[in-house]
């Protein structure tokens, strides 16, 4: 054998081993290779990244039955009803959670009686709330106690009612009130609609009487006393809302009046007779229309038991406080009657619900009278006082 067959035949016996170890395993039966397995875990994406998971198919929802879904419909339709009352409410949300029968039994039944008791409810509200006629038709109604009662009263009684309350109500304000709301009033009740008399009453009136509030303040100044002045000076220069311009007109009026007619009688003590002094000092500890009344005319009544006294005795009554002389009794019997008999002093009181269409008045006589008949005690104790007192209250007010 030549030399390099013979290493041809070597290299291929010292390779052979590797070969077949490098090679793919065969069958014993000669078949085919095995095709190569799957990658292992590590060369697969993780979960989540790269490699989506099949959507699953949704679940077929039930169909509903097409009665039972038009009365889920007509439920939820009364529950948007802004008119449905609280009992209707809670049986429709109770009902729309149960079954479908339990749906069609509320619509059937349910819904009838829980309406007839909410219409009840909304009757007794009513009523409550009401004047004399709505009440009075309401109490009917509910005695009655029949759907057709019930809704009745509710479409068509409450309103008829009504108006007749609000005539009686427009009739009330006549009492003592302006030119504006008289003439607003008298002309709703011959002409007014139940709507424009309604308007009227809740917001009309306010707009209307402050116009005659402001006249009637006005017209206070003429013959006021120097502590009803100031107040109405105060008012106007403070621009008030029509609710001030009322309160002044109702209250505010009458305690300043009041201030003044208590300096008044205040003035009247000094050089008083006994009966006079007697008198003055009972209107002093009494109530405002007491003070007005003694004003008016208890002071009258005093000066002629005391001067019938005087007549007696031959003597001028001094009482016990101290001396007159004739003279000076004269000055101070003079100088009230002056100021009471020609203004009255503050004995005129305006109806609280009115709008001053009478007024009272103490004009210039007044600050007169506490010139000249009161001296530094009496003007000093009691007046001072009084002074002192409607300072304080306007302070607290303004």
């Amino acid at each position: 054998m030549k030399l390099p067959r013979i290493a041809s035949v070597v290299a291929t016996a010292a390779i052979a081993p590797a070969v077949l170890l490098a090679s793919p395993a065969f069958a014993a039966d000669g078949t085919a290779p095995a095709a190569a397995s799957a990658p292992t875990a590590a060369d697969q994406a993780p979960a989540g990244q790269g490699a989506e998971k099949p959507a699953e198919k949704p679940a077929d929802k039930p169909t509903e039955d097409p009665r039972a879904a038009k009365d889920r419909a007509a439920i939820q339709a009364i529950l948007a009803d802004p008119a449905s009352g609280r009992g209707v409410r809670e049986a429709a949300e109770k009902a729309l959670k149960g079954t479908a029968a339990d749906m069609r039994h509320f619509l059937e039944v349910e819904w009838a009686q829980q309406q007839l008791q909410d219409d009840r409810v909304r009757v007794a509200q009513i009523a409550s709330a009401g004047g004399p006629a709505v009440r009075k038709a309401a109490r009917e109604a509910l005695r009655v106690d029949t759907r057709e009662a019930i809704t009745a009263f509710l479409t068509h009684g409450q309103h008829v009612a009504r108006f007749e309350d609000d005539k009686v109500e427009l009739a009330r304000m006549l009492n003592g009130a302006g030119k504006g709301i008289t003439a607003a009033v008298n002309q709703l009740l011959d002409n007014g609609t139940p709507e424009q008399v309604r308007a009227f009453i809740t917001t009309g009136q306010h707009t209307v009487r402050a116009e005659d509030d402001r006249v009637a303040v006005l017209g206070m100044l003429k013959d006021a006393g120097r502590g009803l002045k100031e107040g109405i000076i105060k008012l106007l220069e403070g621009n008030p809302t029509p609710a001030q311009l009322r309160t002044f007109v109702t209250t505010t009026q009458h305690e300043l009046r009041d201030d003044d007619n208590s300096v008044l009688i205040w003035a009247m003590l000094n050089k008083a007779g006994t009966e006079l002094k007697k008198a003055a000092i009972a209107a002093i500890n009494g109530t405002p229309a007491d003070r007005a009344e003694f004003l008016k005319t208890g002071q009258f009544t005093a000066r002629d038991k005391d001067k019938a006294a005087e007549g007696q005795t031959g003597k001028p009554d001094t009482g016990k406080g101290g001396s007159t002389g004739q003279g000076g009794a004269q000055q101070a019997s003079t100088t009230t009657s002056t100021t009471s008999t020609s203004t009255g002093g503050n004995t005129k009181l305006t109806a609280a619900g009115g709008s001053g269409g009478s007024l009272a008045s103490t004009g210039a006589g007044a600050e007169t009278a506490l010139l000249a008949g009161g001296s530094a005690a009496a003007l000093g104790a009691g007046a001072g006082l009084v002074v002192a007192n409607r300072r304080r209250r306007t302070s607290t007010k303004g």
